[in-house]
């Protein structure tokens, strides 16, 4: 994998559960490429070619020649977003949720929330503390009581991002 990507710059490829893994490949058919540098990942997403809105690159191995993957570029910025500025967030008024799709951004978080429970003023993507990709939570706060009250009543929620679809 290191291979394949490092003509874009210096990078670590990683993926979850790697200390519990004999394997020397991704378990789960994914990985995390860490660029040291923003313009590494400007060079990879050019490269890529744009197929039903998703990003691919050709990358071969010793078994497979030009095979298409799919990348998925994560942009910091997307692990925040406040929708409504006016509102102090209260902790209180605030829940976790599992099972977020990996590329879902805080503004599709935000949006899906306020669209079935109203009163969103801020949705978090829970991300990597020392590597910075999403773990696939995240958290919402809402500006009222009623929001929240709806929000976890409901117990589950359907989260969906093109081809994930996570309950």
């Amino acid at each position: 994998i290191t291979a394949s990507f490092r003509r874009f710059g210096p990078l670590v490829v990683d993926w979850p559960h790697k200390a519990e893994s004999k394997s020397y490949f991704p378990p789960k058919g994914y990985a995390f490429l860490l660029f040291q540098e923003e313009s590494s990942v400007q060079a990879l997403i050019d490269a890529c070619i744009e197929e039903d809105g998703k990003l691919y690159l050709c990358v071969s191995s010793p078994t497979i020649k030009d095979k298409p993957v799919q990348i998925r570029p994560w942009n910091l910025s997307d692990s925040d977003f406040v929708m409504d500025g006016s509102q102090p967030l209260d902790p209180r008024k605030t829940i976790f949720v599992g099972g977020v799709p990996r590329p879902l951004r805080a503004v599709e978080l935000a949006m899906i929330m306020d669209r079935l429970y109203g009163g969103v003023c801020y949705a978090g993507i829970d991300t990597d503390p020392e590597l910075k990709y999403p773990k696939g939570a995240g958290r919402v706060a809402f500006s009222n009581q009623q929001s929240y009250i709806a929000a976890i009543s409901a117990r589950f929620v359907q989260l969906q991002h093109g081809d994930i679809d996570k309950r």
